[in-house]
């Protein structure tokens, strides 16, 4: 089960998202549900088509299964989904 504290260990795919902070302001306010994720992107299926999003200039909102909002820095994300889980991480 997804949780904000296991969430860099899980799937993004499927999630509802929003860009809530990005060095590119063109970027901010970007929402939909994510539908691909690879190293250094995030795709997101918005009303107006597919953005992609570069993780390490953005710091998401992710809304979990459970109703929870997670705030999440993209720089953490920056990995191959299936090499974070190998990561440690700090606990916040």
């Amino acid at each position: 089960m997804i949780t904000s504290k296991n969430v860099f260990y899980h799937e993004l795919i499927g999630l509802y998202s929003k860009v809530v902070k990005s060095y590119n302001e063109f970027l901010v306010g970007i929402n939909g549900n994510i539908i691909d994720e690879r190293k250094k992107t995030i795709s997101i299926e918005t009303e107006k088509g597919v953005k992609i999003i570069p993780k390490n200039v953005s710091i998401f909102h992710l809304l979990l299964p459970n109703g929870e909002w997670v705030e999440i820095d993209g720089k953490i994300l920056v990995n191959r989904p299936e090499d974070r889980i190998k990561k440690k991480y700090k606990k916040l």
